[in-house]
């Protein structure tokens, strides 16, 4: 009988080991599953983290870019205004000086002569112009003042001349502004060429 309570002992302790080990194995091998869900769980919500901080990469570079690029066109816009207004200056200049020359009597008395009918006509000039040019141009407009032309010294004109009907109906402007702005257009493709290809 003892023998038999010895194996009766052996025998629960080995069913006692197997199911023990087979819990231990089944807790292991559930274990070991729920490290691999961790696992695959955490490098997925990784790779989502590495793909979004990517894209917001991505986003704030291209905003970058597209910042610079304003910033360029900004400068540009400014640089060419700027060239412009001065360029502007420099022709009006330019078209002043030579309107206000002693040569710029035949310019005149040529204008009179091609409008016809000096007897309705006003001869406008600044009263620099008119102090310096005035003796010139009664010598050469002596046919056109008996005529009845006259010649006025004018604020409103800066340089240059304005041809007026005394009525007020008409006029040819060619101030120095008037004519700057009318080279203007044939200048500008040429001095834009040059600055900006």
């Amino acid at each position: 009988m003892a023998q038999q309570i010895q194996e009766l002992v052996a025998s629960i302790r080995k069913d006692g080991i197997e199911v023990a080990q087979q819990e231990a194995n089944a807790i292991v091998e559930e274990a070991t599953q729920q490290a691999a869900q961790i696992l695959a769980k955490a490098k997925k919500e990784s790779q989502a983290m590495i793909a979004k901080a990517e894209r917001e990469i991505a986003t704030k570079e291209q905003s970058a870019r597209a910042s610079l690029a304003q910033a360029s066109r900004d400068v540009q816009i400014s640089m060419k205004d700027a060239l412009t207004a001065q360029l502007d200056r420099l022709l009006v200049g330019t078209v002043s000086k030579a309107l206000s020359s002693k040569d710029v009597v035949l310019l005149i008395k040529a204008v009179v002569e091609l409008a016809g009918q000096s007897e309705t006509k006003v001869l406008e000039l600044n009263k620099k112009e008119f102090d310096t040019l005035g003796e010139s141009l009664k010598g050469a407009l002596a046919d056109e003042l008996k005529k009845g032309l006259e010649i006025r010294p004018v604020p409103s004109v800066d340089g240059g001349f304005k041809l007026v009907e005394k009525d007020g109906t008409s006029f040819f402007d060619f101030t120095a502004a008037e004519t700057a702005s009318l080279l203007k257009p044939y200048l500008s493709h040429a001095i834009e060429a040059l600055i900006f290809s």
